[in-house]
C-alpha cells in the first residue's frame, strides 16, 4: 500500500528520513502511526536497487503555505486564504538491503532516499525482514519477546540471552504500574517453551530447554504461587480480553499454563526448627540456610557484615578476612582429620570430595567442635573469640588491638539478631540425623526447574547475605565445570544489592557476573524502578534492555540515552503489559505489549476451583 513519498521539505540520512503523506479531501489516504513499519524502494548508480524499513517514530501535522497567525488560520479555514494541510511521518531506518541478480543483499550502501521516492506500508512477513527477525527465525534462534500492535510475535536473538554474543536483561519501570516481575515471568515460560520446541534444531535452544531458572522473592509471597492458576486470568478467561490474550500467546508459540517444574524454599521459622517461614504456602516448600562449613569454605564470611561499613573501615576488613582465612584453614585441616575418623569407622564415601567427606563424618559421630575447631553456629563462632585461644592469639596479633576484636564480637551479635541464626544452620552429628546433611541446601541445579527462593520476610543485611550465597555458590559451580547448562538469576529491587556506588563484596560478586558471567552462561535478568540507581557497569553489561512506565525526571538520565526522545515521551505513559525493548541487533528499541501471566504472581491472585469444578476434575482424572 502507498501512503506517501520521502519529503525534501526536511532533511534526510541513510538513518532518517520523513514522509509526506498522500492525502484525499485534505485528510491522509493511510493514516499512519507510531511503531508502522514501511518500506522505500529507488536506486543509484552503481549501486543498483535498494530496499529500505524503517520505523514510525514521531508524526507531525502541520499548515503548509505560510500561515502565521490564528487570524490567518481563521481567514484560511473560511476560504478565503490559501492552505494546505500536511502530515509528516519521522522514520528511523532499521534494516538496509541491496538488490543484485533478484537476490537481497545484506550490505547496502549507506545513502539517503532519495526526496520525491514512494514509500510503501511493509505488512506481513515483511515485518520480520524489516526488524531482521527473519534471518532468526530461518535459523530457529528468534525467541518471542511480545507482540506488536497488529499482533504478530517480536523477537530476540537467543544468542544475546545465553551469552555467545552478549547477555543479562535489564528491566527498570514504576513499581506496581511496569509490570516489571509479570514481564520477567513471561521471560521465563518464553525461554523454556520455545527451548523446547526447537531444541532438536538449533543447539543454543537445547541449551535454553534445560536452563535453570532462580527467582528471589522479595516482596510479599506473591512467586510462591508460579504452579498455580492466576485468579485474573481464569475470571477473564472467556470474556474479550481473555479471548486476545489468548490469541497473543497463541500467535508467540507459548502455552498459557502455570509452571510445571517449580521448587519453592523459605527461611527456617524459628533456630530450633527446620519448618519453612512460610503464611500462605502450605505444600511442596522446603528451608534452606548455610552451615559453618558452606560458609568458611565458599567464603561467605564478609557477606554477613554491612558492605558500606567494611569498604570504609580498614581495620573491620582486615578483622573479617583474618577470620575468614583462620577457619578455611581449620576446615581444610578437618577434613584430614575427617578422613581418619571415617577409616577408622569405616564410614569413608567413595566421593573424595573433603565436603562429602566431612559431612559423612559428622553424620557418623564426628564432633567439629571438639575435633575440628570449627564453630557449630553463630553463637559458638561468637563464644570462641574468649574461648578458642588459638584463635584468639591470632585475632590479637592480626589486628594489634582489642577495640577491633570487641567491635567484631558486636556486629556478629547484631546481625545473628537480626535474623542470621535462621540463616545459619547448626551443624553437628544430632543435626545431621534429623535434618540430613543436604536438607538445608538449595537443590536449583535441576534442567528445566524454576527455583524460588524468599527472602521476603528476612532484614535486608540478611537478604543480601543469601542472594550473595546464592550467587557465589552458581559461579562456583559453574567455574569449574566447562559446556555447563545456563543458569538464569532473576532478582527484583536490584539497586538495593549493586547500588551505584559502594556495594561491598556483594556489588563486586554482581559486577563479576555482569563482565564474566556469560562466559559460564550465567544470566542475570535484573529489575528496579530506577536504573540510575544501579551500578554503572552492570547497567551497561546488559544487552538486552527494557523499560516500561517511568518518570520522566528519571527519563532524563544518561541509562536512557538508547531511546528516542519520542521513546522517553512515549516511556512516560506506558500501560501495564507494554515495554520499550532495546537489542543489539535492531538499530531502534521496539515497544511491545505482553499478555497477562496465566501464572498467579501475587499472593492473594491464586485461583481456586470451586466445588462444580472440582468434582469435575475428579471425574475426569478417576473416569467417573
Amino acid at each position: 500500500m502507498k501512503i506517501g513519498v520521502v519529503t525534501g521539505t526536511n532533511s534526510s540520512s541513510p538513518y532518517s528520513f520523513s514522509v509526506r503523506l498522500y492525502q484525499e479531501n485534505n485528510r491522509p489516504v493511510h493514516m499512519v502511526q507510531i511503531d508502522d513499519i514501511v518500506k522505500v524502494i529507488f536506486s543509484y548508480k552503481p549501486y543498483g536497487e535498494m530496499i529500505y524499513y524503517g520505523v514510525v517514530t514521531e508524526i507531525n501535522a502541520r499548515w503548509d503555505f505560510g500561515l502565521i497567525s490564528g487570524y490567518e488560520e481563521e481567514i484560511a479555514l473560511k476560504g478565503l486564504l490559501p492552505a494546505y494541510p500536511i502530515y509528516i511521518a519521522t522514520v528511523t531506518t532499521t534494516r538496509m538491503l541491496r538488490v543484485e541478480r533478484k537476490k537481497v543483499l545484506s550490505d547496502a550502501p549507506q545513502v539517503p532516499p532519495p526526496p520525491g521516492t514512494e514509500v510503501f506500508m511493509a505488512e506481513g512477513e515483511e515485518i520480520d525482514v524489516a526488524l531482521g527477525f527473519d534471518e532468526l527465525i530461518k535459523q530457529n534462534m528468534a525467541v518471542p519477546i511480545g507482540t506488536f500492535k497488529n499482533g504478530r510475535p517480536a523477537y530476540a536473538d537467543v544468542r544475546y540471552i545465553l551469552g555467545e554474543n552478549g547477555a543479562h536483561i535489564n528491566i527498570s519501570g514504576q513499581s506496581g504500574v511496569a509490570s516489571k516481575t509479570s514481564y520477567a515471568t513471561f521471560l521465563v515460560r518464553s525461554f523454556l517453551d520455545t527451548g523446547r520446541k526447537f531444541k532438536e534444531r538449533n543447539e543454543l535452544m537445547g541449551y535454553l530447554s534445560r536452563s535453570r531458572f532462580i527467582i528471589f522473592n522479595v516482596k510479599g509471597e506473591g512467586l510462591l504461587f508460579l504452579d498455580k492458576w492466576s485468579k485474573d486470568w481464569k475470571n477473564l478467561e472467556r470474556e474479550e480480553q481473555g479471548k486476545n490474550w489468548r490469541k497473543m500467546y497463541e500467535a508467540m508459540g507459548i502455552e498459557p499454563k502455570p509452571f510445571e517444574r517449580v521448587s519453592f524454599y523459605a527461611p527456617r521459622r524459628s533456630r530450633k526448627s527446620m519448618m519453612p517461614w512460610s503464611n500462605k504456602r502450605y505444600d511442596n516448600i522446603l528451608s534452606y540456610g548455610w552451615d559453618c562449613i558452606d560458609i568458611f569454605k565458599m567464603g561467605l564470611f564478609e557477606l554477613m557484615f554491612d558492605p558500606q561499613e567494611i569498604e570504609m573501615n580498614q581495620n573491620l576488613q582486615l578483622a573479617v578476612t583474618t577470620v575468614q582465612e583462620f577457619f578455611y584453614e581449620r576446615f581444610e585441616k578437618a577434613v584430614s582429620q575427617a578422613i581418619e575418623f571415617c577409616q577408622r569407622n569405616s564410614c569413608l564415601p567413595s566421593s573424595s570430595d573433603g565436603e562429602i567427606i566431612l559431612r559423612t563424618a559428622i553424620e557418623n559421630g564426628f564432633d567439629i567442635i571438639a575435633q575440628a575447631g570449627l564453630p557449630e553456629d553463630i553463637d559458638g563462632l561468637i563464644r570462641m573469640f574468649a574461648s578458642d585461644e588459638e584463635f584468639s592469639k591470632k585475632m590479637e596479633e592480626e589486628l594489634r588491638g582489642k577495640s577491633t576484636l570487641m567491635a567484631m564480637m558486636r556486629r556478629l551479635k547484631s546481625v545473628k539478631n537480626i535474623g542470621m541464626d535462621l540463616i545459619w544452620i547448626p551443624t553437628n552429628f544430632l543435626s545431621a540425623k534429623i535434618m540430613g546433611n543436604e536438607r538445608h541446601k538449595i537443590d536449583w541445579d535441576q534442567p528445566g526447574q524454576i527455583t524460588v527462593i524468599d527472602i521476603s520476610k528476612l532484614r535486608p543485611r540478611i537478604q543480601s547475605f543469601v542472594v550473595g550465597a546464592v550467587l557465589t555458590e552458581v559461579m562456583r559451580s559453574r567455574e569449574e565445570k566447562t559446556d555447563q547448562d545456563p543458569v538464569f538469576i532473576f532478582l527484583d529491587e536490584l539497586n538495593k544489592y549493586a547500588p551505584r556506588h559502594g556495594g561491598g563484596p556483594l556489588g563486586n560478586l554482581f559486577r563479576d557476573i555482569a563482565e564474566r558471567g556469560r562466559s559460564f552462561r550465567v544470566i542475570m535478568i535484573g529489575a528496579e524502578q530506577t536504573a540510575s540507581e544501579v551500578d554503572y557497569r552492570i547497567i551497561t553489561q546488559s544487552s538486552t534492555t527494557v523499560v516500561g512506565r517511568q518518570k520522566g525526571a528519571e527519563l532524563e538520565k544518561p541509562e536512557y540515552s538508547h531511546l528516542t526522545n519520542e521513546q522517553k515521551e512515549r516511556a512516560a505513559l506506558l500501560q501495564q503489559g507494554e515495554m520499550i525493548v532495546d537489542q543489539p541487533f535492531m538499530r531502534i528499541p521496539i515497544t511491545v505489549s505482553f499478555p497477562l501471566p496465566a501464572w498467579c504472581t501475587r499472593e492473594d491472585g491464586y485461583y481456586t476451583f470451586d466445588e462444580k469444578e472440582t468434582k469435575q476434575i475428579e471425574d475426569r482424572l478417576y473416569g467417573r
